[in-house]
């Protein structure tokens, strides 16, 4: 494990040079040289507010694409374990201080940096993190009003309960479409959520899928309209805080039993996605794509990446074919 994780995170390295540095260090870069420390020193991207004693929010904040980053990962799962930890915490509800962004994609940038994250038991962080989710003594809700791509739909997979905007939310899987494969939990999820068939359509096709569409296969709890959703939500973690924690904890636990997949499969799929990370897929990808986003901007790429996963498979085919 801990070699292919090491060979997976210096293949990435070298072969992610293609694509355009984070936001805050290309800015940087554009005045001349490195970032600078106040510039890298920036505060946490997860932050706690209490709305009641039963009741947090946590918000996360990475502007302007809120791309997942290394820190995010270990704030978050403090958080969660801290959250655990507190008798009267019964619901905590994850949301985004971002417009037209939930918790998006993994920063390909700092994918060797990921690789390099452990957690208790020398497991992967990512492992840890879903895992205390799963186990967590309350309830998980998702407030979901932007776009939840890649590792950030499996995030918003692994929470209890995800209620998304009809007009903003949208969500995708695009690894396969850039050679990887999914290795956060996706596969066991939605497999499960919507089916064999339809799981093989979102993961494979590597498309993006609107709220309605997402609520339809069973893929989000429910679709509200955007003015709506936070309404909807506060009335949801009240009602909830208002019932007996055990109750709610046993319940959770028990159909975590039954439909919720094991650490160990959790584990395997982060094992075969360290895999993919050195394959030929992604290597022959990721200049194509990084030349895409130097073309049209990374804005709106970002907004439409289904759309541009497909133009740079296009691409590469008919490159491939002259």
């Amino acid at each position: 494990m801990k070699n292919i994780t090491r060979a997976a995170a210096v293949m990435a390295a070298a072969i992610l040079v293609t694509v355009p540095a984070h936001a805050q260090q290309s800015t940087a870069r554009a005045h001349g040289g490195e970032p600078s420390a106040a510039t890298t020193a920036q505060k946490s991207t997860i932050s706690v507010e209490r709305i009641s004693a039963a009741i947090r929010t946590v918000k996360f904040a990475n502007r302007p694409f809120n791309l997942i980053i290394p820190e995010t990962l270990s704030a978050l799962n403090e958080a969660v374990k801290a959250l655990g930890k507190d008798d009267d915490v019964k619901v905590v509800v994850f949301t985004s201080e971002v417009p037209g962004f939930f918790f998006n994609h993994f920063d390909m940038n700092e994918f060797p940096n990921f690789l390099s994250q452990v957690g208790a038991d020398s497991k992967p962080l990512w492992v840890e993190l879903i895992s205390n989710l799963s186990k967590a003594p309350f309830i998980s809700i998702a407030s979901i009003h932007g776009r939840s791509q890649g590792g950030g739909d499996e995030l918003a997979l692994a929470f209890d309960l995800r209620y998304a905007s009809k007009e903003q939310a949208v969500f995708g899987q695009p690894e396969v479409g850039l050679g990887l494969f999914p290795g956060g939990g996706a596969t066991g999820h939605l497999a499960r959520l919507i089916g064999r068939d339809r799981a093989l359509e979102v993961l494979l096709g590597s498309d993006d899928y609107n709220a309605e569409s997402a609520e339809k296969f069973g893929w989000i709890t429910r679709a509200i309209p955007d003015a709506e959703l936070d309404g909807f939500v506060a009335r949801i973690a009240a009602r909830l805080a208002s019932f007996d924690k055990t109750a709610l904890a046993t319940t959770k636990r028990q159909i975590n039993a039954v439909a919720y997949p094991s650490e160990a499969e959790r584990l395997g799929t982060y094992i075969e996605f360290t895999k993919s990370l050195s394959g030929p897929g992604l290597q022959q990808r990721l200049p194509v794509f990084g030349k895409l986003i130097q073309e049209v901007g990374p804005l709106k790429v970002e907004n439409d990446l289904g759309y541009y996963i497909g133009l740079g498979n296009q691409r590469l085919q008919d490159a491939t074919q002259k």
